[in-house]
């Protein structure tokens, strides 16, 4: 079976130079054409082709040149995330306003969750039970021909929510994304604006050495989840 090459264009950052997570492994998933946990192996090559390649129980990622070496890995998934109660969009708003390193910002390129003043912006600070939370607008760029947002966008989205509630919530500790999955229960509409929440979901709350999990959801207006997701990170070495 032949699947669509993938490109991650320069814009689509997380770190620098590197294309941000959510947003690949959501192109990834699409290319797979059934849901997936993508786990990320390698810094996601920027402007340049990435071929889907099946490989027994699982799919790679990879770039032409280098086939040995995955950038992602997607296996199979059956959703799974626990449910949490929804948390209003003033609520999160609230929240944002307690986004920890406007001054330090790791990755302030990530057209997510950066600085830039075109990025989405998703800024997430905790809430008063722990959990972490974020308005997100659906941004009119990612309009598809059926007037749905590009669900790519989503999973970069719920991918940096997720990331502020691992790296600060009980202590600031840098990590990275090695695992992700997103199931989409409704189609998000380009300029509503939604609640993006993080917190430990069925898994431990906090670092178990330098790994931690993380689940998320999003909320409409009128509190439906519309989206739920898993992210698993592990931390980076201290020093």
């Amino acid at each position: 079976m032949t699947y669509p090459a993938i490109r991650v264009d320069t814009w689509f950052q997380g770190p620098t130079g590197s294309g941000q997570g959510g947003w690949t492994a959501s192109a990834f998933e699409r290319s797979i054409g059934e849901p997936v946990s993508v786990a990320i192996r390698a810094p996601i090559l920027l402007e340049t082709d990435l071929e889907v390649r099946a490989a027994g129980d699982r799919w790679d990622l990879v770039a032409s040149d280098n086939p040995e070496h995955p950038v992602l890995t997607a296996t199979p998934w059956t959703p799974d995330v626990p449910d949490t109660d929804p948390v209003s969009i003033a609520d999160a708003t609230e929240a944002s306003t307690r986004f920890p390193l406007f001054d330090n910002h790791p990755v302030p390129v990530c057209f997510s969750c950066g600085l830039e003043h075109d990025s989405m912006r998703v800024h997430a600070g905790e809430l008063a039970d722990g959990r972490w939370a974020s308005p997100w607008t659906a941004p009119t760029w990612a309009t598809r021909p059926d007037g749905t947002t590009d669900p790519g966008a989503l999973w970069a989205a719920i991918d940096c929510c997720q990331a502020w509630f691992a790296g600060n919530a009980g202590g600031r500790r840098h990590g990275v994304t090695v695992q992700i999955a997103v199931e989409v229960l409704e189609s998000i509409q380009p300029g509503e604006t939604y609640a993006l929440v993080a917190w430990s979901g069925d898994y431990l709350d906090g670092w178990d050495g330098r790994k931690r999990g993380a689940c998320g959801s999003v909320f409409t207006t009128d509190g439906r989840c519309v989206a739920r997701s898993r992210t698993f990170w592990v931390a980076l070495p201290e020093g």
